[in-house]
C-alpha cells in the first residue's frame, strides 16, 4: 500500500508534507507536485469505502464531473486515479480558513460581508449547475476563506458521492443541518436544493447558528421537512427586512417557491447590497415564510374583505410595510378568533337553563357562523339553514384554493336579523402570469413578449462565450413560473465573449507560463520549439503578443528554447593570426585573442595554444580564445 506518511512519494509522483484533514468519507493531505513542482491537496478515499466498487465508480465519476468546472471561486480537480487498491483524487490547495471556522470567531457576520460571500458561492453554483453538477453538501465546512477574502467551494459533485452524516441506502445525500426538505426525503434534488442550503449557510452567517438543530441527523433532517424556521431578525434585529425575505425564500419548503437559479438568486442579493428593492415574488414568499415561522402553530384563516374605498398611498420601505400588513391582519385574524371562542362561550352558557326575556327580545337575530376556508357549497348551506341570505363575489387568490371562502362581509360573530345578505367572497384561484421562455431571443423581442403580458422588466449584462451579443442567457424567474402582474423579470443579456488581456510569459519556463495565462482565463496553445541562447525550456517568443486582447478561453501559442546550436571547435594552433581568427568565425564561435611573448622568432603572429580544445562541440555563439606568439627579442 502507497504510505502517506510525511516525506513519502505517494505514488510515485506527490511528496506528503502533512494531513490537512479527516472527515468520513476521506482523508487529505497537503502535498508537493514532483512533476509540476507546485503543492497540491491530495484526497483518499476512506479504507472503509475501498472494497465497494459500486461506491468507487460513483466516487471516480463525480470527481470526473467536477474536474469540468473551472472557475476562479471553485477549487479545481486537477486528477482522479488509483493506486495500491486505494482511489484519490488531486485538487488545487488553498490557503486560508473554512467558512465555518470564520463564523465561530467573527459571527454575526456584517451584512454586506455576508452578501459578498454568498455571491461568490453563487457565481461557483452558477457554472457548476450549468455543467449539470449540483454539490447536493453545500455547507460552511465545504466554503474555503483565502488571506484576501476571495471563496473557493469545495468538493463539488464529490460531496454526492460521500457518506457524510445523512445516507441510507444512498438515498439521501449532504450535511443534516444543510439538507433541503426533498434531500432530506430522499427525493431526486435540483438547483433549488444547492440554494436552500446557501439559505441555511447567510442564516448562520448572519445569526451565528443553524435554523435546526438536534440531537441526531435524522431529527434535524425531519425539522427541515416539517418546522418554519425562526425568523431570521429576531435573532439578528440588525438584517434588513428584504435580505431577510431573500434568505427566507430560499428556504422555502416548496422547491418552485425558492429561487430556481443561482443567477435569479445573485440578482437579489445584489439589488439588496444596492440598497434596491427585491422582486414583489421574493417579498410574498419571504413574508409568507416569515409569517408562518411567526404563527405556526395557529389555525390561519383568511381577513375580513378589505374597504371598498382604496386606502391612501403611504410612502417608506415597500417589503417592511407588506411584512407588516400581512402581521396586522394575521393578528386581526387571531383576535377575531379569540372573540369567536369567547361569544360561543358565551352563547352556550346564555342558551342552558329556562327561557328568559332576553331570550325573547333577541329571538329575531341570528349569529352569523364563521365560514372562512369552507367550500361554497357547505357555506352557503350554512348560511340558509341560519335563515340568512347569501351574495357571492369571486376573487382570484394564490393562497386559498379554489372554491374556499376566502372573507365574507358581514363578519363572522356578529348577529343580524333573519333574511340578512352576508356577501361571501369565494377563492377563484390563482390569477397569474406564467413568465414565458425567452432565453436565447433577442432582448427587444424578449422584452416586448414579457411586457405584453403585463410585466415589468430589467436587464443585467453579461459575458458569454455561447449566446450572440443582444440575446438572453438566462431570465429570472425562469420560464413556466407564474407571477402577479406587473412582477419584475430579470434578463441577463450577453454582452459577447469576456476578453482577457494576454500576459507576457516569455522568459517564464512552461509550467510557469501555463499558470498565468489559466490565471488569466486563456489557454496555452500549441508549444514549439527552436534552439535559442535562453535556457532549455524556458518561453523565447509569444503569439500573440503580450497586451493584445483575447477572449476568454483563447489560446495563446508559444515557442520554447530547446538550447543554442552546438558545433566542433576547428583546429587553429600553428596557424597565423588571420587564418585562425577566420576559421573560428565561419565554425559559428566568437575569436578572442591574446598575445604573449615567445623566444622563437619562428613562432611570432602563430597562435600557441587555444581553450576550448579543438574538436570539441561547444554552443555555437560561444568564445574561443587564442594565445598568438609576440616575438619582441633581437636576432644574432
Amino acid at each position: 500500500m502507497d504510505d502517506t506518511s510525511p516525506g513519502a512519494l505517494f505514488d510515485g509522483r506527490y511528496r506528503i508534507v502533512g494531513r490537512l484533514g479527516q472527515g468520513g468519507m476521506a482523508r487529505v493531505f497537503l502535498a508537493q507536485d514532483e512533476s509540476l513542482h507546485r503543492q497540491v491537496a491530495v484526497k483518499v478515499l476512506a479504507d472503509r469505502h475501498s472494497d465497494d466498487p459500486h461506491f468507487i465508480e460513483r466516487f471516480q465519476r463525480e470527481a470526473r464531473a467536477a474536474a469540468r468546472l473551472n472557475h476562479p471561486n471553485i477549487v479545481q480537480v486537477y486528477d482522479q486515479s488509483q493506486t495500491a487498491g486505494m482511489s484519490y483524487i488531486v485538487q488545487e490547495y488553498v490557503e486560508g480558513e473554512t467558512l465555518k471556522d470564520l463564523i465561530r470567531r467573527e459571527s454575526p457576520i456584517e451584512p454586506r460581508r455576508a452578501i459578498t460571500i454568498a455571491l461568490q458561492i453563487l457565481a461557483a453554483l452558477r457554472v457548476a449547475h450549468q455543467q449539470g453538477v449540483i454539490h447536493r453538501d453545500v455547507k460552511p465546512q465545504n466554503i474555503l476563506v483565502q488571506p484576501d477574502g476571495k471563496i473557493k467551494v469545495a468538493d463539488f459533485g464529490i460531496a454526492s458521492a460521500g457518506d457524510t452524516e445523512m445516507t441510507e441506502a444512498g438515498s439521501i445525500v449532504g450535511t443534516a443541518q444543510y439538507l433541503a426538505p426533498e434531500q432530506a426525503r430522499g427525493l431526486p434534488v435540483g438547483p433549488p436544493a444547492d440554494l436552500y442550503a446557501v439559505g441555511i449557510v447567510l442564516y448562520e452567517m448572519l445569526s451565528g447558528r443553524v435554523p435546526f438543530e438536534g440531537d441526531a441527523a435524522v431529527t434535524v433532517a425531519m425539522r427541515h421537512v416539517q418546522e418554519a424556521p425562526e425568523a431570521l431578525t429576531d435573532r439578528n434585529p440588525l438584517v434588513p427586512d428584504a435580505l431577510e425575505s431573500v434568505v427566507m425564500r430560499a428556504l422555502a419548503k416548496d422547491p418552485t417557491q425558492r429561487y430556481q437559479s443561482a443567477d435569479q438568486m445573485g440578482i437579489e442579493l445584489d439589488r439588496v447590497r444596492q440598497g434596491l428593492p427585491i422582486s414583489d415574488e421574493t417579498a410574498v414568499i419571504g413574508a409568507a415564510t416569515i409569517a408562518m415561522t411567526q404563527l405556526a402553530s395557529e389555525t390561519l384563516v383568511a381577513p375580513p374583505l378589505p374597504p371598498r374605498e382604496a386606502p391612501p398611498a403611504r410612502g417608506g420601505n415597500p417589503n417592511r410595510r407588506r411584512l407588516w400588513i400581512l402581521l396586522i391582519i394575521l393578528g386581526v385574524v387571531l383576535l377575531a378568533g379569540v372573540a369567536g371562542v369567547y361569544a360561543f362561550t358565551r352563547g352556550g352558557t346564555d342558551s342552558g337553563g329556562t327561557t328568559t326575556g332576553s331570550t325573547t327580545t333577541t329571538g329575531a337575530l341570528v349569529e352569523i357562523p364563521n365560514l372562512i376556508g369552507q367550500t361554497q357549497a357547505d357555506a352557503t348551506a350554512a348560511l340558509k339553514q341560519a335563515g340568512l341570505a347569501v351574495l357571492i363575489t369571486k376573487q382570484a387568490s394564490t393562497d386559498v384554493p379554489a372554491g374556499q371562502v376566502i372573507a365574507m362581509r358581514p363578519n363572522a360573530g356578529g348577529k343580524v336579523p333573519t333574511g340578512t345578505t352576508i356577501e361571501l367572497q369565494i377563492s377563484a384561484g390563482p390569477n397569474l402570469v406564467t413568465v414565458p421562455s425567452v432565453q436565447g431571443a433577442g432582448v427587444a423581442d424578449a422584452t416586448a413578449q414579457i411586457e405584453a403580458l403585463g410585466l415589468v422588466v430589467t436587464t443585467v449584462e453579461d459575458s458569454s462565450s455561447s449566446v450572440a451579443v443582444g440575446n438572453v442567457i438566462s431570465q429570472a424567474p425562469s420560464a413556466g413560473v407564474e407571477v402577479k402582474p406587473g412582477s419584475t423579470v430579470t434578463l441577463t443579456v450577453s454582452k459577447g465573449k469576456q476578453t482577457s488581456t494576454v500576459p507576457n510569459v516569455t522568459k517564464m519556463d512552461i509550467t510557469n507560463a501555463q499558470n498565468t495565462l489559466i490565471a488569466a482565463g486563456l489557454v496555452l496553445g500549441s508549444q514549439s520549439e527552436a534552439n535559442d541562447a535562453a535556457p532549455i525550456g524556458q518561453v523565447i517568443s509569444q503569439d500573440p503578443a503580450a497586451g493584445t486582447s483575447l477572449p476568454q478561453g483563447g489560446f495563446v501559442n508559444v515557442v520554447v528554447s530547446k538550447g543554442p546550436v552546438s558545433a566542433t571547435v576547428p583546429s587553429v594552433v600553428n596557424m597565423s593570426r588571420s587564418n585562425a581568427e577566420s576559421q573560428i568565425t565561419n565554425a559559428g564561435f566568437v575569436a578572442n585573442t591574446q598575445e604573449s611573448a615567445v623566444t622563437d622568432p619562428s613562432q611570432d603572429g602563430i597562435v600557441i595554444s587555444q581553450n576550448p580544445a579543438s574538436g570539441s562541440s561547444q554552443p555555437q555563439g560561444s568564445t574561443v580564445t587564442i594565445v598568438v606568439g609576440r616575438y619582441t627579442g633581437t636576432t644574432t
